[in-house]
């Protein structure tokens, strides 16, 4: 399961509040702790500064890679921010965040990654928005990844994110959730699958909870990377024993090593 750290994301409170200050030290902590908790990627975003996201995005970049080596995740939905950013990484392979069928952001998103060797986040949507469905995302999912692989990227460098809606603001959204995760597995075997993890649970009461059994339903279908808090001891425990129920954890290697670690 590869693991990509949520928390430098200025959506959170602290977060924005850290940005807007300037205060490395708090950004640098919550990078280095992440690691330490066992991420493999860092995932960095400023869209809540709307007017300045280019500059504050830029200094988060800055602010974590001088405290981590972890590839980072350049989470922002407008490409001219990310082809600055890609101009500027300095550092191990990282993924852009995201790329769309939408007219306006499929070229320049692709020109972005390919400045930076970067991999892609693909979201499974057009210009239509956000699908209803599990059929159309499934189809979304196919055109994105044969779109990308004319463009030169390989199967590992493909993540589909199925674009999971909160499970409380309809009915059936887990479901279609993990159906799509499914489908789009069982068509596309060679390449990744990821979701912001904590969306599943927006709205509800005991969100870590949601988030856990989520995780696990969706690793089940196909899952293999998720946008989650890795400092949170029960989500991440749960991570290691679905792995090891699965089958992806051969002996239960990592599981017993998560255990020696004390990380479960």
């Amino acid at each position: 399961m590869i693991v990509i750290g949520e928390k430098l994301n200025s959506s959170i409170p602290s977060v924005y509040a850290a940005i807007e200050k300037k205060d490395s030290r708090f950004v640098s902590d919550l990078a280095v702790k992440q690691e330490e908790a066992g991420a493999h990627f860092l995932d960095i975003n400023a869209g809540m500064f709307v007017e300045a996201e280019e500059e504050n995005l830029r200094w988060l970049m800055n602010t974590v890679q001088a405290v981590s080596k972890l590839p980072l995740v350049i989470d922002t939905p407008d490409p001219s921010v990310a082809l600055a950013l890609a101009k500027e990484y300095r550092g191990e392979k990282p993924v852009i965040n995201s790329v769309t069928l939408e007219e306006n952001r499929f070229a320049p998103m692709v020109e972005a990654a390919k400045t930076c060797g970067a991999a892609m986040v693909a979201l499974c949507m057009d210009d239509s928005g956000v699908p209803d469905g599990v059929e159309r995302r499934i189809e979304l999912a196919n055109i994105l990844t044969e779109k990308l692989r004319r463009e030169g990227f390989e199967p590992e460098d493909i993540y589909l994110d199925p674009m999971v809606r909160p499970v409380g603001s309809g009915e059936g959204y887990g479901l279609e959730a993990v159906r799509a995760i499914q489908g789009i597995r069982s068509n596309l075997p060679d390449v990744h699958i990821v979701c912001g993890l904590s969306n599943s649970s927006f709205g509800l009461p005991n969100r870590a909870l949601i988030n856990r059994t989520f995780l696990t339903a969706a690793m089940t279908a196909g899952l293999d990377a998720a946008i989650m808090d890795p400092m949170n001891r029960e989500l991440v425990a749960t991570m290691y024993a679905a792995q090891a129920v699965l089958g992806v954890d051969d002996y239960c290697i990592e599981y017993l090593g998560a255990y020696r670690d004390g990380l479960l």
